[in-house]
């Protein structure tokens, strides 16, 4: 490392923010509802544990069920990132997700950590939150 490199704020070098950039543009297309766009934002190979100690959910045809189960004409989820925090390839969000659902509103905190790849694409999601079965389903739900 050199003494400029030192000097220079983390979130201001590319690579540290990279992940982190990645993270509010999920945020974004999501919560716009931008379908095909929150597809492009991961690798192909992208791995989720959405919760973590649930069955990991991997590749494009998992991206699109958790989008089908997620947003649906009586279920929809709203990410509200609370605070972001990037370093090298990775992120850490403290998340607020905001539920309308049938059974009513509801908001579940979370603490989701982001991968991204060489291209910067997202390569995992580990999401930790108490899941409620009274809100999620078994797709949801922790195995262990």
């Amino acid at each position: 490392m050199t003494e400029n490199s030192m000097m220079r704020p983390m979130n201001s070098d590319p690579p540290f923010s990279q992940a982190a950039d990645a993270a509010r543009a999920h945020c974004e297309a999501w919560n716009t509802r931008d379908r095909d766009r929150w597809l492009l934002l991961f690798a192909d190979d992208v791995v989720l544990e959405d919760p973590v100690g649930g069955q990991p959910k991997q590749g494009r045809a998992a991206l699109e069920k958790t989008w089908e189960r997620s947003q649906t004409a009586d279920r929809t989820w709203t990410l509200r990132p609370q605070r972001i925090i990037g370093c090298g390839i990775e992120a850490a969000i403290d998340m607020a997700n905001h539920g309308d659902l049938p059974t009513g509103e509801t908001t579940i905190e979370s603490i989701e950590i982001f991968k991204v790849d060489d291209d910067g694409l997202i390569a995992s999601i580990r999401t930790f939150f108490s899941a409620d079965p009274e809100v999620h389903d078994e797709y949801y739900l922790p195995t262990n």
